[in-house]
């Protein structure tokens, strides 16, 4: 088993301070993008949206999430090793009957997000950290709670 990635965050505070901290990131990357597009200013300021700093943001933060990569038996001994999650707390992605397995935890919301793959570990991984942005952080990094 192998770790990949930055975040990792155990609450919800923790997400959001993430998910901050990666907006500046995300300004430079789209401004940057747009001057290696040769982007004047008026395309600049019709193209180059809150939106689409906030989309750069979204991608960053959740490029940045740290995943587990392994097969299907070092899965099972990390989740045997958490007395917090059960098989109803885990997502999987895929087939079952492939042994290459990526998987992010996110104990605030007592989830594991899983996805499996035969060869391509790093769709794998891009797979799964979309999907846990998706259906884990996205609306908790946008409310209140």
């Amino acid at each position: 088993m192998n770790t990949r990635g930055a975040f990792a965050p155990e609450t919800v505070a923790e997400a959001r301070t993430q998910y901050a901290e990666a907006g500046p990131a995300a300004k430079v990357v789209v401004r940057e993008t747009a001057k290696a597009m040769s982007f004047d200013a008026d395309e600049y300021a019709d193209r180059v949206t809150g939106e689409v700093v906030e989309t750069a943001r979204d991608a960053l933060f959740a490029s940045m999430l740290r995943v587990h990569v392994g097969d299907r038996s070092a899965f099972e001994e990390w989740l045997d090793a958490r007395d917090r999650y059960d098989e109803d707390d885990v997502e999987l992605l895929g087939s079952e009957h492939v042994d290459g397995i990526v998987w992010h935890a996110a104990p605030f919301a007592e989830r594991v997000i899983a996805a499996t793959f035969q060869e391509e570990t790093e769709a794998a991984i891009g797979t799964l950290r979309r999907n846990a942005f998706g259906r884990i952080y996205h609306e908790r990094l946008r409310t209140d709670e």
